[in-house]
Parts: C-alpha cells; structure tokens; sequence
C-alpha cells in the first residue's frame, strides 16, 4: 500500500505532565497510531470515497477512523452515543481530532444509510487487499486456513446417496453431530 495522507491535525507527539483535558481512554491512541500505520484509511478512501456527494462535512476515512474507535472503545452500542463523543474533549485529542471532526449521530446515520446492501463485496475486496499486503510483508512459508462451517439441525431432509460421499465418512458425520460436512 501507498503511504498515507491521511493525516489527522492533533497529533500525539509527546507524552508528559499536563494541565489539559485527560481521558482513560490510553489504549485507544495505540489503536489509532496502528490503524494510521496498517494505512486502512487509503483503501477505504478509494473503495467508499464516492459515498460522499459533496466535499461538505466529515471525509470518509474520518468517519471509518471514528467508527473503528467506536468499536475498540465498546461503551456504548448505540449510534447516538456519538454525541456524547462529540462533547468529549478527551476523547477528540485521544482519537487525534479536533472538535469540528467529531461526528455526530445523524452524520453517523445518514453514513450508514448510504451504504447499499452490495457493500460486503467491497468490504471482501478490502480484507483481501489487507491479507495479500500482510502476506507480502510477513512472507510466512506455510499459509494455513481454516474453513469454519455451520452445523444446523437438518434431520429431516432428504439424504443424498451414498455415493456422493464415502460410506465411512457420511456415518462419522452422523453420529457426532458437532461436525458439519464439506462438499
């Protein structure tokens, strides 16, 4: 990935005694010095930047930044805790935003509203990218994934023949239903 421009304006650049506004949020400026450094902000700006209509308000890699911290910071599940946030001094400087950055609820709504149903082909493409890049920078030599399958309660369909799967593995299946088949 290309290196970013995505710079936020308040920057932590030191760490000392200070008279200003303290937050207990600390490891919430780790989690925002390792999206900046991953540069996320980039990708998303080239999959989601047409979401915006016009340059007025929030840029789009702001509102993922806030919405990713939103996630990390767990206090609220709720969309209109993000006006709380928008108060919170602390939590603005913790996230490297001024005041004026700082979404709202409905800016968060109207964000999410804008997002069609389509949007989780783009989001694959994204994860994709970000584990290629990964793997280019780890350069691991053994590459192991693994499927997780979904077991459900499906006695009552009608069984395939045998001969679509060996005899022994289909009775192995059957008899611990906590595994599910891979066809």
């Amino acid at each position: 990935m290309k290196k970013n421009g995505y710079k936020s304006k308040c920057k932590i650049n030191k760490i000392g005694v200070t008279d200003d506004t303290l937050s207990g949020r600390g490891g919430m400026a780790l989690f925002v010095k390792y999206l900046s450094s991953v540069e996320i902000y980039p990708l998303l700006q080239s999959f989601f930047g047409d979401i915006r209509k016009n340059n007025k308000g929030l840029a789009v890699w702001n509102m993922f930044k806030q919405i990713f911290c939103w996630f990390y910071d767990g206090t609220s599940r709720h969309l209109n805790y993000f006006d709380q946030l928008k108060g919170d001094e602390g939590y603005a400087s913790i996230i490297e935003n001024d005041y004026d950055e700082m979404a709202s609820s409905h800016q968060m709504k109207r964000f999410f509203k804008s997002f069609s149903w389509v949007c989780g082909g783009v989001f694959r493409k994204i994860l994709r990218k970000m584990f290629i890049w990964r793997l280019r920078i780890e350069k691991p030599d053994v590459i192991d994934l693994t499927i997780d399958t979904m077991v459900m309660d499906n006695d009552e369909a009608h069984r395939e023949k045998e001969h679509n799967l060996h005899i022994r593995t289909r009775k192995d299946f059957n008899r611990y239903r906590s595994f599910g088949e891979i066809r």
